[in-house]
This record gives C-alpha cells, sequence and structure tokens, in this order.
C-alpha cells in the first residue's frame, strides 16, 4: 500500500496532528476497479493493522472515504474507538455526532466485521466449497454462509440491473465478434422428490473468447421474446451464433441486418464438418456451469435447513 491517511493537519494550538477528515488520496476510479485482481495474500497484508485495513477498503471504495454530519453538515473526523469491530468511527467534532465506517457502504446492515465479509466474498467469486470456507473463517453456523451468499448474490444482481451489459461488435482487429445464444428449461422438485414441477426458461448469450455473458428469464423462447434482448445486448456486427430454433430464423435481419447469423444444425452434428468455429460449445458449458452452481447452492441450502431442523428438536 503505497498511501497513508491524509489531510492530517497540525493544529498550531494544541501542536499535535488533527484527526483526518480523508481516508486516502489513492481512491481507485471505477474504471481501474474493474480491472482490479487480487489474492488472498494481497488482501491479509492489508489485515495487519486497523489503518492499513480501512485505508484500503476506502481505497478500493468498499467504505466512504470521507463523511459528512447528517447534523451540522461539517466534514466529520476520524476518531478511535475501543468497543466493538473496526477500531475507528467518524466523529464530527462540532456536534460530537458518531457515524459507523460501515455506513452509506457495502457493510451497512452486515454484523461481521469487514475483514470476514471480504473474505467470505472472494470465497464467493471463486466458488470455494462453503465446506473448506468455514474451516478457513472459523464459522460453525451454516446459516451465515448461506445469509451471505445471498447477500453477494443480490448485490451483484443490482449491479447488474443498473448496467445494460453489451456484448460483441467489432475487436481492436476490426474482427467481429461472435456470440452464442441459446436457450435451456431449467426445474425443481419439492424438496427433490416426486414429480417436476413447472420450471422456467433461461435465454442465454456468451462472448466467445472472453465468457461475458448475459442469462435472462423468458416466458418463452419464440423470436417475439428472444429478438428485443438481442437488440438489447448485442452491439452491431456481432456474429450470432445459435441452433437452427426458429426463434432465431430472423437474426440476419434484425434491424435492417446489423447482425450476421450462423446457424449449427444440431440434428445432423454439434460442430460444423467444414467450418470448425461453427459451434455452440461456449454456451452449452456455461449450462453446466450454472447447473453445477445451482446444485451446489440447493445441496448447501439442505445443510443449513438440516442444522434449523436438529437446533429446533435440541431445544424441544
Amino acid at each position: 500500500m503505497t498511501s497513508t491517511v491524509t489531510s492530517v493537519v497540525v493544529d498550531k494550538m494544541a501542536g499535535r496532528p488533527r484527526a483526518p477528515r480523508l481516508l486516502s488520496n489513492n481512491v481507485l476510479p471505477h474504471a481501474n476497479l474493474q480491472l482490479l485482481s487480487v489474492i488472498p495474500k494481497d488482501i491479509y497484508q492489508q489485515m495487519t493493522s486497523d489503518m492499513s485495513w480501512i485505508t484500503w477498503l476506502a481505497e478500493n471504495r468498499l467504505i466512504r472515504n470521507g463523511n459528512q454530519c447528517a447534523v451540522c453538515l461539517q466534514a466529520m473526523a476520524l476518531t478511535r474507538r475501543q468497543n466493538r469491530g473496526i477500531g475507528y468511527d467518524w466523529m464530527c467534532q462540532t456536534c460530537s455526532t458518531r457515524t459507523s465506517l460501515k455506513t452509506g457502504s457495502f457493510f451497512a446492515k452486515t454484523r461481521l466485521d469487514t475483514k470476514t465479509i471480504v473474505m467470505l466474498m472472494y470465497y464467493w467469486v471463486y466458488a470455494v466449497k462453503s465446506t473448506n470456507v468455514m474451516l478457513f473463517e472459523n464459522i460453525t453456523d451454516w446459516h451465515i454462509i448461506v445469509d451471505y451468499n445471498n447477500f453477494f448474490r443480490v448485490e451483484c444482481e443490482k449491479w447488474i440491473n443498473q448496467r445494460q451489459l453489451q456484448l460483441g461488435g467489432i475487436d481492436l482487429n476490426g474482427q467481429p465478434v461472435v456470440v452464442e445464444v441459446d436457450e435451456s428449461y431449467f426445474f425443481h422438485r419439492k424438496y427433490h422428490l416426486g414429480r417436476r414441477r413447472n420450471g422456467s426458461w433461461v435465454f442465454g448469450m456468451v462472448e466467445r473468447g472472453t465468457g461475458k455473458c448475459w442469462l435472462e428469464i423468458v416466458p418463452r423462447r419464440n423470436a417475439a421474446t428472444l429478438e428485443p434482448i438481442m437488440i438489447a445486448h448485442l452491439l452491431p456486427g456481432t456474429v450470432v451464433m445459435s441452433d437452427a430454433w426458429g426463434g432465431y430464423v430472423n437474426v440476419a435481419t434484425i434491424n435492417n441486418g446489423v447482425y450476421m447469423h450462423e446457424v449449427v444444425v444440431h440434428a445432423q452434428n454439434f460442430v460444423d464438418p467444414l467450418r470448425q468455429d461453427i459451434h455452440t460449445q461456449s454456451i452449452e458449458g456455461l449450462w453446466m456451469q450454472v447447473y453445477i452452481s445451482i446444485f451446489i447452492q440447493k445441496r448447501l441450502l439442505n445443510k443449513a435447513m438440516n442444522c434449523r431442523h436438529e437446533n429446533l428438536y435440541l431445544t424441544i
């Protein structure tokens, strides 16, 4: 970490540094955050002290870099506290109002300490097995893992809904980007037993090479349903790769032909024998990842439910 807590000025009257109003002068721009890559070793290095940790959180925009008093609208100062959690608060030196460093941040309504939450987030992103996560973080309650996994999922959903992801288009070499499209049916059984219940169709698009994707639940898989989604998320010039499903029959004519369309007929083969690049293997692989992820989530939820039933039995 190259930065230290900033805005420390000398109070000439007291002869000592005044409490900082900002945590860092090196807050990363949003564009840089999207390119950020960290490993556990990098994170652990910032956990050596409370000050280095909260500065790292501020630089990565996980907490506010500064705060304004809601009562008197003055810039609040960073002050130390000894009672619980992070060892610092924001405090207004005019009216003595105190505010948690978590206020207005991703951590605002969480109970675990920020260090544990960041590690849980890291494990969730990289799909580390929950049993291992509980061991690494010394967590004994399955409900904590389930709750925070759901929390991360909801936050990601908010982020995705605030941005309209664009796929395909023309790459830096002037070549059209291939986006594979497909639909898949997801169903469930009540308590995983008995007959299949009604499920949902999911329409998926994945950019070949980068893995960038968009999945959306759809009521139908006809052209009237699928084409508006493609228009919303596929850039002009995209090569749309699909199977021979009728919902894609007019792809090449959308908006007067802004997309090119290639078709692999699965009834004949899964990869075109004459052109090896005509296939939908990327989207098929994505469906497998989704199925595995859902299976793991359901298994984890079942364990949490079993724990709840055991606890209920022990209290009777």
